[in-house]
């Protein structure tokens, strides 16, 4: 049987222990809140291959990745591969995503060397809603001929760029030339049966020469206005064809 003064110990003990736990569940929480601040802290340095931003939703905001790092073309929820989106195999950047998880644009670049010169392209570019791009900066080279500027374009709001971008897989997929042409005039016939879309408008330089080319509905240049690589400044009007029916100056004068 425990004397009075075995209990009173026993008891002191008992009492040092509760404070004991409760400090370290007090230090604990503090560990914790710490480390979740630490999760909206910064950093000196981040290094990662690919970098995906969501939404609370969890739907895709944002894509960074090396070259071939970045996801190919999405829309309606669904991701086609890398090869449907030209250089995109190639290309590091970031493309970027709507509310809807719709690719909507993307800032894309490449640069190598080839047998004899280099290739380098840059591009900045925004589409139209469930259609292609409308705006872009775009910067080509290759060493022959260069072109940097500012392109617009119309875009139909009709075509079914669903089924063309399954169009474009099922060539990527195909085995044979004749598979591929076959399914690139099915292409063709696609596009021609929604409204018409065109590139309307190029502003920058393009081999030397600092050019404005203005284009119909139809995508045929009818306006140019351009000082070459002489410096020598003229404005040509173009008919449908593309021959030069006025220019000022008239006959290259003053």
């Amino acid at each position: 049987m425990r004397t009075e003064r075995e209990i009173d110990e026993l008891r002191t003990e008992i009492r040092r222990l509760k404070r004991w736990l409760g400090a370290a569940g007090i230090l604990g929480l503090a560990i914790l809140a710490t480390a979740a601040a630490d999760r909206n802290g910064s950093f000196q340095e981040i290094e990662a291959e690919r970098i995906r931003i969501v939404g609370p939703d969890g739907k895709l905001a944002l894509a960074i990745g090396h070259a071939g790092g970045l996801p190919g073309p999405m829309m309606n929820g669904r991701q086609f591969p890398q090869e449907v989106s030209g250089g995109r195999t190639r290309a590091a950047g970031m493309i970027f995503f709507n509310d809807q998880g719709d690719e909507v644009g993307g800032l894309t670049y490449h640069g190598e060397p080839t047998g004899d010169g280099y290739t380098a392209v840059g591009h900045l570019s925004f589409d139209q809603w469930k259609q292609d791009q409308v705006v872009a900066l775009q910067y080509q080279d290759d060493g022959t001929r260069r072109s940097a500027g500012l392109n617009i374009w119309d875009r139909s709001t009709t075509l079914d760029i669903m089924r063309l971008l399954e169009l474009a897989e099922d060539r990527v997929e195909a085995t044979s030339d004749a598979a591929r042409d076959s399914i690139r005039r099915e292409m063709q016939a696609l596009a021609a049966e929604g409204e018409p879309g065109a590139h309307r408008v190029f502003l920058g330089s393009a081999d030397r020469a600092a050019t404005l080319l203005l284009r119909d509905t139809e995508g045929r240049p009818r306006l140019r206005i351009e000082v070459d690589s002489a410096d020598v400044a003229r404005i040509d009007f173009l008919d449908e064809s593309g021959a030069v029916i006025h220019t000022l100056p008239p006959d290259g004068g003053p």
